[in-house]
């Protein structure tokens, strides 16, 4: 994980009290839902999306705190993503400085924005890019579409209850440049399509294995 990447693409973990250790059973389930679609052009017309640039490697992983003010991001990364991976690491959260305090609840993956589904948006004039959101456990993988390089797409946590900054819940975040995002702690990462190149080559590497096992066999 590099700095640059966690600084540019998503900001860092706000400062909120996380618990995972505590034997105290949790009184409620909070839950979590990320969604991926098309461009949101209201927050468009407000912001420039922010980037996920070059430096961020496939199968790298960065870290943040959802959920996290609604963005447009810009897939800089110079490949087409095929697929975006969310793990869930905020399994319990405690903040006695929030409006209702929280004491060791309970965080997963679940259908916040009430839609009836996990994974997809229900607002309105946008599409979802994935025909796939895949749930196993604390971890929930976007399949079964591409988000083009250098093409803007949205991407936006909810949560119920609400713990976006400013909500009700949270406090609102100071202004920029200080972090913007939420209390509940997150990693991600994306998988690229495979280049032509890159698929010649493992065909070639595969040709060679088979070739020289025949050899052996042969011998």
């Amino acid at each position: 994980m590099t700095t640059i990447a966690t600084k540019i693409a998503l900001s860092a973990l706000g400062a909120a009290g996380i618990s995972f250790l505590s034997l105290t059973p949790a009184r409620a389930v909070i839950l979590v839902e990320p969604i991926v679609t098309t461009v949101n052009e209201d927050i468009l017309q407000t912001r420039n999306p922010r980037n996920l640039g070059p430096d961020l490697q496939p199968g790298e992983v960065i870290r943040y705190g959802v959920p996290d003010r609604a963005n447009n991001l810009l897939n800089a990364t110079g490949r087409d993503i095929a697929s975006l991976v969310f793990e869930l690491e905020t399994l319990s959260y405690s903040n006695p400085d929030s409006t209702p305090p929280f004491a060791n609840e309970l965080v997963q993956w679940g259908d916040a924005d009430g839609d009836g589904k996990i994974g997809f948006s229900n607002i309105p004039g946008l599409e979802d890019i994935f025909a796939n959101a895949t749930v196993k456990n604390n971890i929930i993988t976007y399949s079964g579409g591409i988000i083009p390089k250098e093409t803007v797409f949205f991407n936006r946590f909810y949560s119920q209850p609400n713990l976006s900054p400013g909500g009700g819940i949270i406090p609102a975040a100071p202004p920029p440049p200080a972090d913007q995002d939420g209390p509940i702690r997150v990693s991600s990462y994306y998988n690229a399509v495979p280049e032509p190149t890159d698929i010649l080559g493992t065909l070639a590497f595969g040709i060679l294995g088979v070739a020289f096992k025949l050899k052996r066999k042969l011998n």
